[in-house]
């Protein structure tokens, strides 16, 4: 993501004065992203400016940039929000060959800019808070999740923190998972500014909750005029997400409810963001140690006074700035070093109410359920056990594997490798019409000499339960750094781990492995040998009874020959194979 500034050259792409389907014309660049390009334009007949996002060229083609542009369009273009930046249009220029978002022109600048002045009053926090905590809990009641709530997301226009906008929602619910997703969950935005599940821990369910901590994060940055250091090396970012960060010297008019939004456990953050916002509405007294109820629900009119639309401007790229599709690859050589174990993975704007309604329930204080209409209870246990049949019994075709990386009764998040993007677009309409809500699918794109690889995991679906545990330290390395990793779970059987490269050349780095306590740990330098384009590389971790002849190679062997003699052998011999896989790029 690059946020233009006046010293800053923008090399644009697509020439001022250019249409777009006779409907919208360029004006000017505006910023510059890993998968598109932002301009200012205008609509042509009414000239209403919009902002508009273009694909780059090179990704036009690319299926996974596509969809990842299709579900930013339709994840947001009814969601509709005085604190949401609106989404207008996704198309395909027929001349200029590249799909297009149009969006809202929000005319300010992002917050972060504004606090490398001063700092915000409490007031002004009060009031951006319940502004952006409205609009999060909008998007969260339409299941769209932000991620990336940073005070670079949030735009101030006028320096009016009542208008604020959130924007770059296109990683909501359509992010990047890892290296390339086309459907929600994983791993997205800053590391300074992301959840504790967000780097896995608590069990590592992206919720709305998620938002929470971050708006946390962002909140004691507006009141301090500094982000709290939450950064640093991959051990140092998880250890201070494992504690409350320090928030010795935040005002204690707020503080109660930032110690609460930043909890580790999203178990013990306020319920939503409709539970901040009614905080804030109401705020607690000067000396208040603990935040206090807030009065029962009330309607409020538009916090943009209900009718004027104010001029706008966007500064920052949305979506896919932050979410590049990286192509890498090429030979690969593998060095073993010393055995290393692997690192864990403004003024208040006015307000008016109308009439409450008869027989409310009380809002919830801050950690506490709401009260609301019984609901008919889950069986989980049930309910788990039948997504886990229809992900087991699920045929997506050649080159597709699919398996569960966390279930819930309400919540799915689904890892697969395949050569396009189809067979899980297909697979995440079929899951929400069987499971009756939406799975987060992170798609891994193969290359067409891998696909014996993914068709061999797929043949092992059935033995998810017993396969190994696999992990690594990273998915995206520089030539010359090194991976590291564990594999453990696999009890006494014997584990071969094996490298899948671009080329569909399988390589057994099993002699690398070294015991440590219940696990085998290894630490290798990855180096690209020649400059060819760069392409993904999976590492598989093979548990059988006894060692398979066919894994035992000492030299690469095509993954069309290793894998089916693999799974012939096992068959000959009675034998029972479970493994798991990891992706990641060098570049």
């Amino acid at each position: 993501m690059i946020e233009r500034t006046g010293s800053e050259v923008f090399e644009s792409r697509v020439p001022t004065g250019t249409r777009l389907n006779g409907i919208y014309e360029i004006d000017e660049a505006i910023a510059s992203g890993g998968m598109g390009d932002v301009y200012k334009g205008h609509e042509i007949h009414t000239g209403d400016s919009v902002a508009i996002k273009i694909l780059r060229m090179e990704l036009a083609d690319n299926e996974a940039a596509l969809a990842l542009f299709r579900k930013e369009a339709s994840a947001l273009h009814n969601l509709y929000h005085e604190a949401i930046v609106r989404y207008f249009v996704c198309s395909v220029d027929p001349n200029l060959r590249r799909p297009y978002l149009a969006m809202e022109f929000v005319e300010g600048a992002p917050l972060s800019q504004l606090l490398k002045r001063e700092p915000l009053t409490f007031e002004a926090v009060r009031t951006l808070a319940r502004r952006l905590a409205l609009g999060l809990d909008a998007a969260h009641a339409r299941g769209i999740i932000h991620r990336d709530v940073t005070p670079d997301n949030i735009i101030i226009p006028g320096g009016d923190v009542g208008r604020a906008k959130i924007i770059d929602f296109g990683i909501a619910r359509s992010t990047l998972f890892g290296e390339g997703t086309i459907i929600g969950g994983g791993f997205a935005g800053k590391y300074n500014y992301v959840s504790p599940e967000q780097l896995g821990l608590y069990g590592g369910d992206v919720t709305a909750r998620s938002d929470i901590y971050s708006l946390g994060l962002t909140l004691v940055e507006a009141l301090t005029g500094r982000p709290i250091d939450m950064s640093g090396t991959q051990v140092q970012v998880i250890e201070k997400r494992r504690k409350l960060p320090d928030l010795g010297g935040i005002d204690m008019r707020i503080r109660p409810l930032l110690e609460k939004m930043l909890q580790p456990d999203p178990a013990n953050r306020p319920e939503s963001m409709q539970v901040v916002a009614d905080w804030c509405n109401v705020g607690p007294t000067a000396s208040s140690r603990e935040p206090t109820s807030p009065p029962r629900p009330a309607i409020y009119a538009s916090e943009d006074g209900g009718g004027a639309k104010p001029q706008n401007r966007w500064w920052l790229i949305g979506a896919a700035a932050a979410a590049a599709i990286v192509l890498i690859g090429g030979g690969v050589a593998y060095f073993l070093l010393s055995p290393k174990a692997p690192q864990t993975s403004a003024s208040t704007a006015p307000q008016t109410t109308a009439p409450r309604l008869g027989n409310e329930a009380k809002p919830p204080t801050l950690g506490a359920p709401a009260v609301q209409k019984p609901a008919a209870p889950i069986d989980e246990a049930a309910q788990i056990a039948k997504l886990k049949s229809f992900i087991a019994n699920y045929n997506g075709g050649d080159c597709f594997f699919v398996t569960p990386i966390s279930l819930g009764a309400k919540t799915a998040k689904l890892e697969g490798y395949g050569l396009t993007t189809n067979p899980f677009e297909a697979l995440d309409r079929a899951f929400t019409q069987a499971a009756g809500f939406d799975a987060d699918i992170g798609l891994r794109q193969v290359v067409p000499a891998q696909c014996p690889a993914v068709s061999f995991l797929g043949q092992l679906r059935d033995q998810a339960a017993n396969a190994p545990t696999l992990e690594i330290n990273s998915t995206d390395l520089r030539s010359g750094q090194n991976l590291t990793g564990t594999v453990a779970g696999f009890g006494g059987r014997h584990v071969d781990l094996l490298l899948i490269s671009d080329d569909g050349s399988v390589y057994n780095l099993s002699p690398l492995l070294k015991d440590s306590a219940d696990r085998k740990i290894f630490n290798l330098r990855m180096q690209l040998t020649n400059a060819a384009q760069a392409e993904p590389q999976i590492l598989i971790a093979v548990a059988t009874t006894t060692p398979l002849t066919a894994l035992a190679i000492n030299q690469p062997v095509p993954a069309a020959t290793l894998f089916p003699a693999a799974l012939a052998e096992a068959a000959r011999t009675g034998q029972t194979i479970s493994a798991s896989a990891k992706y990641f790029k060098l570049q």
